[in-house]
This record gives C-alpha cells, sequence and structure tokens, in this order.
C-alpha cells in the first residue's frame, strides 16, 4: 500500500453500531432517510422484513413520536373549512399562499418526525403524482383535504385513491372540472386523467377518448367562491354515448355518479395504468432507468392484487434489481432537507412566530416549494432534474445552515457543538470521522471521506480531538458539512 492511501486508510470505530447495507437501502429508500432512531426502530421491529411488514401492514399501529403527534396543533388553522379560509384570504388575515406554505412545513415535518415512514414516503409520492398545486388560486382552499384524502389511500388500493382523488374538490378546481357545462365539457381534466394520473400516452387514446372522459367527468363540480363545498349537478352533465379505450356507456342519464366512479376504476385497473404506475415507482424507488424485468413484475403484482399498493411495493422490494441499486438515485432538495434534519437530529419545537423553524423550514431547502409545481405533472423525477450546479450549492448552504444552527433560529434545537457528537473525551481524527459516518450517514468511514475531512479542516488523521479543539468548535461544520455534502448523504 502507497504511502498515501496508508495515510487515509479509515481507523474504524465499531463501538458505534451500523445497518447492513440492506437495512439501510430500505431505511432511505421506502423511509424518508437514515437516522439511528429509525435504525433503532428497525432494529426493535426485528430487523427489516418485519419493520417493512409493520410498516405496510398496519402504520397507524406504529405508536408515532411525540413531535408527529403534536404537528397538528402547531397549526391549527390547517384542518378549517374552505369557505374560513377564503374569507381570511379575502380580509386579508391569511393568504392562500401562506396556507399553501403551511401545508407544505407541516408535511417537511411530518416526513422529519414520523415513525410511519414509508406511508409519509408515498404521500409524498402519490401527492406528485396525482399533483394539485397548493398555492393553485382557487384549489389551495381544499389542499389540506385533499392531503388527508391521499394519507387515507396511501397504502390501500389504487382505484380507491384514484376515485378519492379525482372526484375531490381540489382536483376539480385544479383542472377546471367546475367549468364544465352542459354540452360544452371542459378537456382539462379528462385529458390530465389519461395522460398523467392513469393510462398514458403510450395507451393510444385519442382526441375522441379526451372528450368522452370530460363528459365522463361532468357534473361534479364546486360551489366557488360561496360555500365552496363539492357536489354533483346534473344539470351540468354532457349526456350521449361514450367510448374510451374499451370502456362503454350509452351515457343516457343526467345522473352520471357511478358512470363516473365505473370509469375511474376501469381505468385503475387498465394493463396500461399498470405500467404507468409501475415505472413510475421503479423510478421513484430504484433506478433512473428500471429493468424491464423489474417493472414488468411491479406491474404484474399491480394488477394481480386488484391494484393494491401495499402489495405493489412488496413486489418491488422482492426484486433483485432493488437492493443492486442502493445510492443510485440523487435527493431532492426537499428529501435532502428531511434526511438531513433526521440525521442531525435537530429538535424542532412549537412555533410561536413566522420565523420559528417549524414555519420557515419551507423555505430552507431553497427550491420551488413542496406541492406547489407549477405545471399538473407534479415534481420531476431523474437525477438530471436535480443535479445542476446551483441546485449542488444551495444544498451544500443548507447542509453548514443546519449543521452550525445558523438559520433557522427560532423555536429549535440544535446539537451544534462539536463536543456533543465526541464519542469519548478524547479521540482520533479518523476514528471520529469514522463514528460521524456511522451516525450521519449510517455507514463506516473510507479513505475518501477521511481525505475530504483532512482537506477541508486541515488536519491531519491522527489529530487528537477533544472538546476544547477547534475541531470540536468553530471547525466542526467543515468537518460535518464536508460529510453531507458528499455523495454518501447526497444520494439514497
Amino acid at each position: 500500500m502507497s504511502t498515501a492511501a496508508s495515510r487515509y486508510r479509515s481507523r474504524p470505530y465499531p463501538a458505534t453500531g451500523v445497518p447492513s447495507l440492506g437495512q439501510r437501502h430500505v431505511l432511505n429508500r421506502l423511509g424518508c432517510g437514515f437516522s439511528r432512531g429509525a435504525f433503532r426502530q428497525l432494529l426493535g421491529d426485528g430487523g427489516r422484513t418485519r419493520w417493512l411488514a409493520r410498516q405496510l401492514d398496519e402504520p397507524s399501529a406504529v405508536a408515532e413520536s411525540s413531535t408527529a403527534k403534536a404537528l397538528g396543533g402547531w397549526f391549527p388553522d390547517r384542518d378549517d373549512p374552505p369557505s374560513a379560509k377564503w374569507a381570511a384570504n379575502v380580509a386579508g388575515t391569511k393568504g392562500g399562499w401562506q396556507y399553501a406554505a403551511d401545508l407544505a412545513s407541516w408535511s417537511m415535518l411530518k416526513r422529519v418526525y414520523s415513525t410511519r415512514q414509508v406511508l409519509e414516503n408515498m404521500v409524498g409520492f402519490w401527492s406528485d403524482h396525482l399533483h394539485v398545486n397548493a398555492n393553485h388560486d382557487t384549489a389551495w382552499v381544499h389542499r389540506a383535504s385533499y392531503d388527508a384524502t391521499i394519507r387515507a389511500h396511501a397504502l390501500g388500493r389504487f382505484s380507491d385513491l384514484l376515485v378519492a382523488c379525482e372526484l375531490h374538490p381540489a382536483m376539480l378546481l385544479y383542472l377546471d372540472n367546475v367549468k364544465s357545462v352542459r354540452g360544452a365539457p371542459n378537456e382539462n381534466q379528462g385529458r390530465e386523467l389519461l395522460e398523467l394520473h392513469a393510462v398514458g400516452r403510450v395507451a393510444g387514446y385519442t382526441e375522441a377518448m379526451v372528450k368522452d372522459s370530460a363528459r365522463i367527468l361532468s357534473g361534479y363540480t364546486v360551489d366557488a367562491f360561496a360555500s365552496w363545498d363539492g357536489y354533483y349537478d346534473p344539470g351540468r352533465h354532457t349526456t350521449g354515448a361514450v367510448q374510451v379505450l374499451g370502456f362503454t356507456d350509452p351515457n343516457a342519464s343526467p345522473d352520471g355518479r357511478q358512470l363516473a366512479v365505473d370509469y375511474l376504476r376501469y381505468l385503475a385497473h387498465h394493463p396500461a395504468t399498470a405500467r404507468t404506475i409501475a415505472t413510475r415507482l421503479c423510478r421513484h424507488l430504484v433506478a433512473d432507468r428500471p429493468s424491464a424485468s423489474l417493472v414488468n413484475a411491479v406491474a404484474k403484482a399491480f394488477l394481480d392484487s386488484g391494484t393494491d399498493i401495499a402489495a405493489t411495493l412488496r413486489a418491488l422490494v422482492a426484486h433483485p434489481d432493488f437492493d443492486a441499486s442502493h445510492s443510485l438515485l440523487v435527493r431532492n432538495p426537499v428529501e435532502d432537507l428531511v434526511a438531513t434534519c433526521r440525521a442531525l437530529q435537530v429538535a424542532v419545537h412549537r412555533p410561536r412566530s413566522d420565523q420559528s423553524f417549524a414555519r420557515a423550514c419551507v423555505w430552507v431547502p431553497q427550491t420551488t416549494l413542496l406541492y406547489q409545481w407549477p405545471n399538473p405533472a407534479g415534481s420531476p423525477l431523474g437525477d438530471a432534474a436535480w443535479s445542476s450546479p446551483t441546485r449542488m450549492l444551495s444544498s451544500f448552504r443548507m447542509h453548514w445552515n443546519l449543521t452550525a444552527g445558523w438559520w433557522p433560529t427560532k423555536d429549535v434545537t440544535y446539537r451544534r457543538s462539536g463536543a456533543a457528537w465526541l464519542p469519548r473525551p478524547r479521540v482520533r481524527l479518523d476514528q471520529w470521522v469514522d463514528h460521524l459516518c456511522r451516525v450521519l450517514l449510517g455507514k463506516p468511514s473510507d479513505a475518501r471521506l477521511l481525505r475530504a475531512v483532512v482537506t477541508a479542516t486541515g488536519y491531519p488523521p491522527a489529530t487528537v480531538v477533544t472538546k476544547d479543539h477547534q475541531l470540536a468548535g468553530w471547525l466542526f461544520v467543515h468537518l460535518v458539512g464536508t460529510l453531507l455534502d458528499s455523495p454518501d448523504h447526497m444520494r439514497r
């Protein structure tokens, strides 16, 4: 071994245990990021298989953290009636954009602190797939209710999820179904349902089918600018025979409610929808370019199970491509914030102002706010969308801010002092780096990470660190920032 290679050989700190590669992988992919707490929870459940089974089969039975349970009281107007929110917006006491920002903050904090990690992950996934912009001109009044709807079905059956979301007032407002009138149905939601939410363009639907899709959905509307209640108006429903990808109906009755439900369930069970969902799940949880073998297996499980989401996820995890894909996907900025707060054990408290961490955290990732992507396709999947120099520099700044506790500063407790992270009173730098890698990244250090820390701090591996050393003081942010800025944290 060369002198240089020997110099940067990592010295382990085995007293700090680490998960197996498979355990860390499932926490990063199916959960919301590795943390020491999540690792303890996984071990307490009996390992990866049993942890995943509990997360998928009985999330409500998983004991929730005190912080996650308290979050509802931190945003008490989140569940106010839509009419009350609109009145506050008109009066100027609280704008729609503020309700949208609160929803984003609440959702990110749920991902940070909830012990029901797979549920939180899938709520985020379906919120992108069935996207409703939380700051849309009118849909925002129903966006918190829409979130609750997704949560209720996120690990159930996709057919139930699709019906509930497509007919929810938030979706009707966002995609203009409220503008449909008899004889002139608005085509926007009927089109996006086919293109984005269900079968996709590869299914070969025609413009005539888009029009029929809109006819089927017409009649569902919202009492906008008044009660804001969603309801069905037979006087707005366009009758006449419809045909969409094998689904046919005379559509003779002005009451088309059951027709719409039957149509949505038909689309949910369509083989093309199975491929749409399978491909998107595989891109979210496995690889940018998933193999045909993986997509086929996941799509088959989706159809064979009657669109059961938990069964579909089990098939995905059981495929060899899942375990072979560790550390291949780049975290997006929101995923990065969540994973960083979890790793650093940031303790957030009840907000007392808009400057409190719980409300200000929405701005920390320096990206498009959560659930506010400007087009119906939702936040993009894929490494290319999240690997620009600007994004990386913004995330590096975020890592250092959170490590040092520079911002946000109100109603939050950071472990700012490096002394709090020392495993013993005196420790060599190379061993401390290994300990920190195990605590923050869920894996031992290696020569590459050690060399990066030495370069960033200017101290050699054999340096003895105590609580009074500047590596545990002002240089601590350089040390931890280097680890969080590395691919080992930026990828999941």
